[in-house]
């Protein structure tokens, strides 16, 4: 028998094993976040993602759930807002590698802040709720840019 074989038959007993103990999503999640963890970004996404949980005083699961109502929606709102345009990820990166989720989902997201209209309260709060996260996302930045000199 091959080496390959045997290493591919070693993967798919692992797979098999994992499904025992985790649904099929946990485990691609799971096999995701551990070929990607050493990427630059992962560190300040998952500080995105912490600042906004703090923020609306929420866990990083009810962040991330698919079917979210009020201000949950409100929170992925601004964390989709603050990793396209501060982290420069596209839509299609947030919705399929953080959230898991439809890309217009984000789309529709930070368009709510692009077309934001200061005359009106909701926006407005919006824009000020960015704003103050932003702000604490920007001094994470230095932070870790002054750790690095």
């Amino acid at each position: 028998m091959s080496n390959n074989k045997l290493e591919l038959e070693a993967l798919l007993k692992n797979i098999q094993d994992g499904l025992k103990n985790f649904s099929i999503k946990e485990l691609n999640e799971g096999i995701f976040s551990f070929l990607h963890k050493n990427s630059d970004k992962t560190i300040i996404i998952n500080y995105v993602l912490e600042i906004v949980c703090v923020e609306f005083d929420i866990s990083r699961a009810t962040l991330k759930s698919k079917h979210a109502r009020g201000e949950i929606i409100e929170a992925k709102q601004l964390a989709y807002c603050l990793l396209k345009k501060n982290l420069g990820l596209s839509y299609r990166k947030i919705a399929n590698t953080v959230f898991f989720n439809n890309p217009n989902s984000v789309f529709i997201g930070v368009n709510k802040l692009n077309k934001a209209d200061l005359n009106h309260k909701v926006d407005k709060n919006f824009i000020e709720k960015y704003n103050k996260l932003e702000h604490k996302l920007l001094l994470k930045f230095a932070n870790l840019e002054k750790n690095r000199i």
